[in-house]
């Protein structure tokens, strides 16, 4: 649980880092760089904790014929 909040918070970082960027009148493309290397790291690291999907091989409650 600590580390999601952990990655979330380099999400929220990153986010801010390449927006403020975007908004700065000097852009410095190192810090630009680093908002985008913690917004892949982040993202990366919170898609890992999502479970695979069912299979469900068929949409079909009731195989009954109408």
């Amino acid at each position: 649980m600590f580390f999601k909040l952990f990655y979330f918070g380099y999400f929220g970082f990153g986010f801010f880092l390449v927006l403020f960027q975007e908004f700065f009148n000097q852009k410095k493309s190192f810090i630009l760089i680093i908002g985008f290397c913690l917004l892949m790291f982040a993202l990366y690291n919170i898609s890992k904790g999502i479970g695979d999907r069912l299979n469900n091989e068929t949409f079909i409650e009731n195989e009954e014929e109408e």
